[in-house]
């Protein structure tokens, strides 16, 4: 029940003026410590949403402390899957609020009402963007400690669905670097409290005892389980017994309630509902890694495309095992979709393609393979892809471009092995560049780096970029209305798009 004076408030909000900065539209959404508002920026007229604590909540020192909390840690990460917060303050009544991005979507817990048991690479879809989310806020001491799928929303961007955006860090624990080490973990809380969810509760956590990254891992466990099988792994009417039961039962297999759960997504789940902390994964990307097998062995991006988290900077930076994947993987993966094929069409790199799917599982299961991967992919020729904007491609119109390094600077090892010499320039080691050529049947489109919104060039041009070994560029494309969709390209050896952008037929 929400006080009289409360409500009363709140309805006093709804066309108000906060701080002569946001206009309150609607109310979207009512909690124990407060309300959330879609507003929209009086200058910039951008939708924003505000939370603003509760009347008589905000007469509570520790609560405000508790909200400020929140938003301080929504707004360290700095991780696409959580929810930006970009101001904070108080209304002229004294309640604190913060503002946050405004997300058009549904959440996790609306969708499996709907559809009680969701596919597989839905699942896994969801759950790798939440751990790449958690691995970046676990490593800025940052622990969520609530996590539910009230609080997982989901959105579409860039044409991904579900795109995750994880909101409500109102019980995160925060570790400072800063302190002593004796006061690393104190918190707003007092020991043996529990803060939470019951039924997403990891056993450490049930118990009122310390909470690590760990606690995270079980609660996303919990809901794997729950997108899989359509039901919680533990439930009852008595919370009391449901924190009994995440401490001392063990859960029913999953595949034992959906018979369609593959073995090895079984392995994860429970993985991640061991009862110690230390049995369970030992990071979020640890357990990324194993979702991420499971991806590629039942050919869930044939459904899905999940090349823009696994091969995304957050993951190829922090995960070593990420740099194994082959570029011509990373590119089939990243510019593959129903209605649009992207084709390499040297015959040397279609079957160097295949033979590097096969050298990706032996990179991961023995150190050896790097090296054969390494060496195959040295042998590939530099390719053309051609982005075919509102229509199909035309292998008539691809192209090959071989080019050869000097025979003079080959120097062949007793194995037989190719490198290139790099002579130094003025003494100092010169920096290895690829060259990027982009073409365009109508010319000025402008090319710029997707993930930085940094311009490269505008067609038709071409431009040296840092070669990088198995590295890979988001290019994207603008020129007027045209919607031109973002490619990727591998920056280890010369490449060349050709764009051909045709207007669709006028039906009218």
């Amino acid at each position: 029940m929400i006080p009289k004076t409360t409500a009363d408030f709140e309805e006093k909000y709804i066309g108000s003026l906060i701080n002569d900065r946001y206009k309150i539209i609607k109310l979207v959404g009512t909690g124990g410590m407060g309300s959330v508002y879609l507003a929209e920026h009086e200058i910039l007229r951008k939708k924003v949403a505000i939370k603003i604590l509760h009347y008589e909540q905000s007469k509570r020192k520790d609560t405000v402390e508790r909200f400020k909390r929140e938003a301080i840690a929504a707004s360290n990460v700095g991780q696409d899957n959580i929810v930006d917060v970009t101001d904070f303050g108080y209304t002229e009544e004294g309640n604190a609020y913060f503002v946050m991005e405004y997300v058009e979507g549904r959440s996790l817990a609306d969708v499996m009402k709907e559809q009680r048991v969701l596919p597989l690479e839905f699942a896994v879809a969801v759950a790798s963007q939440i751990a790449v989310a958690l691995y970046s806020a676990h490593g800025k001491g940052i622990i969520h400690r609530d996590l539910k799928p009230e609080n997982i929303l989901l959105t579409t961007k860039d044409g991904i669905y579900p795109f995750v955006k994880i909101v409500d860090f109102g019980i995160s624990k925060i570790l400072q670097d800063d302190v002593k080490p004796d006061e690393r973990l104190r918190t707003l809380t007092k020991s043996g409290a529990i803060f939470g969810t019951p039924e997403y509760m990891s056993p450490e956590q049930a118990a009122g005892n310390s909470v690590e990254p760990a606690s995270d891992i079980y609660s996303l466990g919990v809901i794997m389980y729950e997108m899989l099988t359509g039901r919680l792994p533990f439930f009852d009417d008595n919370y009391m017994k449901i924190l009994h039961k995440h401490q001392y039962e063990f859960p029913e297999l999953p595949s034992n309630v959906n018979p369609d759960i593959v073995p090895e997504m079984n392995s994860v789940i429970m993985k991640c509902l061991e009862k110690k902390p230390f049995n369970r994964y030992g990071t979020m990307m640890l357990l990324l890694g194993d979702l991420k097998n499971i991806y590629l062995k039942y050919n869930l991006e044939e459904k899905l495309s999940l090349a823009f988290l696994y091969n995304s900077g957050t993951v190829r930076s922090m995960n070593p095992a990420a740099e194994m994947i082959s570029s011509q993987d990373i590119i089939r993966m990243l510019n593959s979709s129903p209605d649009e094929e992207v084709r390499h069409v040297s015959i040397e790199s279609r079957k160097a393609g295949t033979v590097l799917k096969i050298l990706v599982v032996v990179i991961l299961l023995a150190v050896a393979g790097i090296a054969a991967y390494t060496f195959v992919k040295r042998q590939n020729p530099p390719m053309v892809a051609e982005r075919t904007e509102l229509s199909k491609y035309d292998d008539k119109n691809a192209a090959v471009k071989e080019e050869q390094p000097n025979k003079k600077e080959i120097v062949a090892d007793r194995k037989g092995a190719e490198t290139v010499k790099k002579a130094p320039v003025n003494g100092k080691k010169s920096v290895p560049m690829m060259k990027l050529t982009v073409n365009s049947n109508i010319p000025g489109v402008r090319v710029f780096n997707n993930e930085t919104g940094k311009t490269i060039c505008k067609t038709p041009c071409t431009k040296k970029l840092p070669r990088k070994e198995a590295g890979v560029i988001i290019l994207g494309f603008e020129y007027e209305d045209y919607s031109i969709k973002p490619m990727a390209v591998t920056l280890d050896k010369d490449m060349t798009v050709n764009l051909n952008l045709k207007q669709e037929a006028d039906n009218g």
